[in-house]
């Protein structure tokens, strides 16, 4: 009888820390829900690294935020529409910076990031080829 509940208790025991080492250390999920709002399983875009694709968002944004400085040098940028250039490309950052708020770049975010920073480059062209200049 005695070796039959030690048998029990070290089965619950087994089963206890079992489904504690499903989720991780300290809880942080991969089986179970965390507390944190994160689902019990993980999406497939998070089994990539979480942040794919942001470098190459980040050097877009600098290569067009050098290309409205070099038109406004230039002269072929005016103030006001550096302004609406320079409010747009804050406008992304914010967009991006909202988008991994919650530790993921998902594919349907980096393409909308994308999307806005390919209109923004035919802004800056647009304004750029206008013929109003700074003087």
């Amino acid at each position: 009888m005695n070796k039959l509940i030690s048998t029990l208790a070290a089965t619950a025991a087994l089963a206890l820390a079992t489904s504690a080492m499903a989720d991780g250390p300290r809880g942080y999920g991969y089986g179970y829900n965390n507390g944190y709002g994160r689902p019990a399983v993980q999406p497939a875009y998070a089994l990539q690294h979480p942040f794919a694709g942001l470098r190459e968002i980040n050097q877009r944004q600098a290569e067009q935020r050098a290309r409205i400085d070099a038109g406004f040098h230039r002269g072929v940028i005016t103030r006001w529409e550096f302004r609406r250039l320079m409010a747009e490309q804050y406008d992304i950052h914010a967009m991006e910076r909202a988008f991994v708020a919650d530790g993921f770049l998902t594919p349907h975010e980096r393409n909308e990031l994308h999307r806005r920073l390919d209109i923004a480059s035919q802004h800056i062209f647009i304004e750029a080829q206008d013929h109003q200049r700074r003087f």
